[in-house]
């Protein structure tokens, strides 16, 4: 099942090495992990690596910023511009600064921050985290955290920090929102991880799964969307891209419709009337 071409089409942009490295482990990880035992253990993984690593793309936390950017995203650790300017521009001090003294972390001069940064499919962080989940994957993470980036382990490592997380027992309950809350502490960009989560689910869809919509309907779907104020749908211009699968995501999501696009179920929940 776990082939190349198939991994491909799940993260065309992801280097080769990685590709190759998922496809020759998922058979087994996925089993041993009991990921791939259900759909939604299965697809929920899928998606939320996709997200967070941007399809396999990055595997090491991007830590540099602009001083504006830094307040945004800090800002309990930066209480002034000129604070965080001291950290623009500068990843290992930034990281120091604001991943020291938590996560099992020491302080600012012991570099913690800077070396168990955001690592692998899922972004694991702190020293406590690379305890842990090495101690699940029999990978000694704390001494060589670079390995959680690495394509012959990055998989490993991803399925070790989902047990690790206890994600297969929210996946079971159906609450993709609870497993994006488990792995990222809230719920940043999850209009993109439910964009992904709609993308494995039409990858491993069944061949005679109902046909794509024309674009007068798709145009019908977007306004009706607009109209009930799922504005991430962005504009009705009758292109079923990744802004309007996560608007059709989230609305079938808040009114109980099993998981697809644009089907007679959503039509009748939107109100449009067949032409």
């Amino acid at each position: 099942m776990w082939s190349r071409d198939l991994v491909r089409s799940l993260y065309p942009r992801a280097a080769e090495a990685h590709v190759a490295s998922f496809a020759r482990q998922a058979e087994a990880l996925l089993a041993r992990f009991e990921i791939g035992h259900a759909p939604n253990r299965l697809h929920f993984f899928l998606a939320q690596i996709g997200h967070e690593s941007a399809g396999l793309t990055v595997t090491v936390e991007n830590l540099n910023y602009r001083a504006e950017r830094i307040l945004q995203i800090w800002p309990g650790r930066f209480t002034s511009l000129e604070a965080a300017r001291a950290c623009a521009g500068n990843p290992e001090r930034l990281a120091n600064t604001v991943y020291s003294d938590r996560m099992g972390n020491g302080p600012f001069e012991s570099g913690d921050g800077w070396r168990y940064r955001g690592r692998g499919y899922l972004q694991l962080t702190g020293r406590d985290g690379y305890r842990n989940v090495g101690r699940i994957a029999g990978l000694d993470l704390v001494e060589r955290p670079d390995l959680a980036a690495a394509p012959d382990h990055a998989l490993l490592v991803a399925c070790a920090f989902w047990e690790w997380k206890g994600l297969n027992r929210l996946c079971d309950g159906g609450d993709y929102v609870a497993v994006t809350r488990r792995i990222n502490g809230g719920t940043v960009g999850l209009a993109d991880r439910r964009a992904w989560l709609d993308k494995v689910r039409r990858t491993f869809a069944e061949p005679d799964a109902e046909p794509q919509p024309t674009a007068e309907e798709a145009v019908a779907v977007q306004r009706a969307l607009q109209d009930k104020g799922y504005v991430e749908v962005g504009a009705a211009d009758g292109i079923v891209g990744r802004r309007t699968i996560a608007a059709i995501t989230r609305f079938r999501q808040e009114h109980g419709l099993p998981p697809g696009l644009i089907d007679e179920a959503l039509r009748v929940a939107l109100g449009i009337v067949a032409a």
